[in-house]
């Protein structure tokens, strides 16, 4: 196997820089007292579109990666690993931002759960399914674990929503340490990781989903009972 061209990612990589200096700028302008209080109201959602608009740049640099490995050239990894570290460091400052300045919204709450989500679900069943033989391939069942859970989370969050109009959603330690994890586990696997670590990564992250999954679930049923009693 031949060894690729790093140079077929660099319209990814210069996006991905681009995106990471905005993102970068964003969070410095925000601490600046002569920002208008308006400019930093519209910034952590901002900033996560923008986190959503970089999921199918790694998607469309995955599958270049695949093509080429398929192909007999060995793909660089590269171009895929900064577009997750800048999704990665943008989910973090637009979290930041929001709660430093006071500007959690229902919108920048909903914005910044599809960008998560979408960025989780695209690169686990990616590596899940097309991984191999350019990077190291998750376990199957990871993906199905995840795609279970989130499918009940889905519901209960539906249910309760039809309920009370609202969801109040408490993030616990187990919850944070499992979305760090995964996050690792991807970056992992995109670096070409051995199979076993990559094999024992999953399991620990599995490990810390379930209670996170059952205590999202305990939540939402005490919210409908209360609601039940309420009522």
């Amino acid at each position: 196997m031949t060894v690729g061209n790093p140079s077929c990612f660099g319209p990814g990589v210069l996006l991905t820089c681009v995106a990471v200096a905005v993102i970068l700028g964003a969070r410095s302008a925000a601490k600046r007292k002569g920002v208008p209080e308006e400019m930093r109201a519209w910034l952590p959602n901002a900033i996560s579109a923008l986190r959503i608009a970089l999921v199918p740049v790694w998607l469309a640099l995955a599958f270049e990666a695949r093509r080429a490995a398929l192909s007999g050239v060995q793909p660089s990894p590269l171009g895929p690993a900064l577009v997750l570290i800048a999704i990665g460091v943008s989910d973090v400052i637009d979290g930041a931002l929001a709660r430093r300045f006071g500007l959690a919204t229902n919108l920048g709450a909903t914005l910044d759960a599809i960008a998560d989500k979408l960025a989780q679900i695209s690169t686990v069943t990616f590596l899940a399914l097309l991984g191999a033989p350019a990077f190291t391939a998750l376990p199957i069942w990871l993906m199905v674990c995840l795609a279970v859970r989130d499918g009940l989370l889905a519901v209960g969050w539906w249910a309760v929503h039809r309920k009370r109009g609202r969801v109040a959603a408490e993030h616990r330690w187990h919850g944070k340490a499992s979305s760090l994890l995964l996050f690792g586990l991807v970056l992992g696997a995109l670096a070409g990781a051995p199979p076993a670590l990559v094999r024992f990564t999953s399991i620990a992250a599995l490990v810390l989903v379930i209670p996170s999954t059952i205590a999202y679930l305990l939540d939402g049923w005490k919210q409908l009972r209360a609601t039940a009693s309420k009522g």
